[in-house]
């Protein structure tokens, strides 16, 4: 969920960059919420029942952290996450705490990650536009911003298209398509429902985003991702979640730079819903 294998640099953590990149992205997020027309017409019809305010909490276990196919730290991890919700406005915080002292940074968080976004609906269409700083603390990599917009369809298998500009560093495209599916399973005990849910996608990277990334001076389809899990929820408030992934890096040049072709990990997350 956040970038990283990039060369070492000076350590650059500006909290008044940050503060004002996310208010900036928010007041234009609140502005292009208020525009009357056809994408609020859902909100319009239901205006005598105004959204609540939702919160999600979860912990996950990772046994490594691969990020577009990167490795950034082949042990385990555990990654933390809040989301608070209203209409179609979610904020999220996400952090990446390495366990292990395999890249000297034992009991630390190396990654955080502040994300604004507004999700427009279209009947089963769903239109997210937003913002993610990324920040990485007790680390010398550079902290970066990505612009992403994306288009989802709610169907049996749903697919979604996610587009990312980095306007900081690497100043670069990259471009994701997956596909999810669901499968209730049969109940067996009262007030637990479980699902079998897996998930394909693949990534393509711009020039600028591969030489940043991994030294490559080409546009490449550059990695891709199967995940399998199997989500328990006990009284729609507690989830469970083991996973099983795989990754594959697709282009050969990408390979070369890796010194890997593919990897596998596994997870297992607890989320609390309020």
């Amino acid at each position: 969920m956040g970038p990283p294998g990039r060369p070492p640099a000076k350590r650059e953590f500006i909290m008044k960059k940050l503060v004002y990149t996310l208010a900036l992205a928010l007041g234009l997020l609140t502005q292009m919420a208020l525009i009357p027309g056809p994408a609020l017409a859902d909100e319009a019809a239901s205006a005598d029942k105004p959204p609540q305010w939702k919160v999600d909490a979860s912990a996950a276990f990772v046994s490594k952290y691969i990020w577009r196919g990167i490795m950034q730290i082949n042990d385990p991890a555990l990654q933390p996450s809040m989301n608070i919700n209203k209409g179609g406005f979610t904020f999220n915080v996400w952090g990446s705490y390495d366990l292990t002292d395999k890249n000297n940074h034992k009991n630390k968080f190396t990654e955080i990650d502040l994300t604004a976004e507004y999700a427009f609906s279209f009947g089963d269409f769903s239109l997210p536009v937003g913002v993610i700083n990324y920040q990485f603390p007790n680390t010398t990599f550079k902290s970066t911003t990505e612009l992403y917009a994306g288009v989802t369809y709610n169907w049996l298998i749903t697919p979604t298209l996610k587009v990312y500009q980095d306007v900081e560093q690497a100043h670069g495209q990259y471009v994701n398509l997956s596909l999810a599916y669901a499968y209730d399973l049969p109940g067996v005990v009262k007030d637990v429902t479980w699902q079998l849910a897996a998930s394909l996608a693949g990534g393509w990277s711009s020039k600028d985003d591969n030489k940043y990334y991994w030294g490559v001076d080409s546009d490449a389809f550059s990695d891709s991702q199967l995940t399998i899990g199997l989500p328990i929820k006990i009284k729609d408030t507690v989830t469970i979640t083991p996973s099983f992934n795989q990754v594959w890096l697709l282009d050969s040049k990408i390979k070369d730079a890796a010194g890997y072709d593919s990897k596998n990990y596994y997870g297992l997350t607890l989320s609390v819903s309020f």
